[in-house]
């Protein structure tokens, strides 16, 4: 594993588009804790890995979003599609699954993105994380594909689901490069940021309280994309 760097901004990306969660078939059942089970923060802290196969995350801690993927409507492709998001196989280190998006991003117009990313709960309700300080995981690249990658965390004043924005969207992020090997990302809440000149409102940090998500999107125009993440977690807690 290579070591481990902490994400600072890298490039000024465009105007980021939200996205809405996406339902597994009907009639799928995913497991869960045992009612009123206390996990450990070892435990509590894990949010994905892929490797049980199926589009929800991890449904402990109050948790239990769908994965999905997201793109404009200019012309860009993804694969998984939006309608339905499939893990793909090899993990870190060759292991297991990881979640993974391809595709190539139109040249034409000035709102060009796609990405994938998860809601944190089961509705489209917020999920309380400020038990924790930040966030990790792991990603890369396939060959040829666009580096820049940002991460974004919709929270109760940049998604509409939270009832106050104006301006919607400019999630708090950080925008980071990957490389075709495995490496582990660490960031704390307090460090992520809007994007500048746009959004409303524009507090002066992220609501940890009220998170509606996370995602990672791509936005370099005419570039094509072979995205990886995995074993992602949450940053810190404390035992009961």
């Amino acid at each position: 594993m290579n070591p481990t760097p902490t994400l600072l901004p890298l490039v000024c990306c465009l105007a980021s588009i939200g996205c809405s969660q996406f339902k597994p078939p009907a009639g799928y059942s995913a497991p869960s804790a045992s009612p009123g089970a206390v996990l450990p923060c070892a435990e509590a802290r894990q949010v994905e890995d892929a490797d049980d196969g199926d589009s929800q995350i991890f449904t402990h801690e109050g948790r239990g979003g769908y994965l999905y993927t997201f793109t404009d409507s200019a012309g860009s492709s993804i694969s998984p599609p939006t309608s339905a998001f499939e893990v793909s196989p090899g993990g870190v280190e060759g292991e297991g699954s990881a979640l993974r998006i391809q595709g190539a991003l139109t040249d034409q117009g000035a709102d060009v993105y796609a990405g994938m990313g998860f809601g944190l709960t089961p509705s489209t309700g917020a999920y309380d994380a400020a038990r924790y300080r930040g966030l990790e995981f792991v990603a890369k690249r396939g060959a040829g594909s666009s580096a820049f990658v940002r991460l974004k965390l919709p929270d109760a004043n940049t998604t509409p689901k939270g009832g106050a924005c104006e301006e919607c969207y400019n999630d708090f992020g950080v925008d980071f490069e990957v490389t075709e090997e495995w490496v582990r990302y660490v960031v704390d809440f307090a460090d992520l940021k809007q994007e500048q000149g746009w959004g409303s409102p524009r507090p002066e940090t992220l609501s940890a309280n009220a998170l509606y998500g996370i995602q990672w999107q791509v936005l370099t125009q005419g570039a094509p994309f072979d995205i990886w993440i995995d074993d992602i977690a949450f940053l810190g807690c404390e035992e009961p």
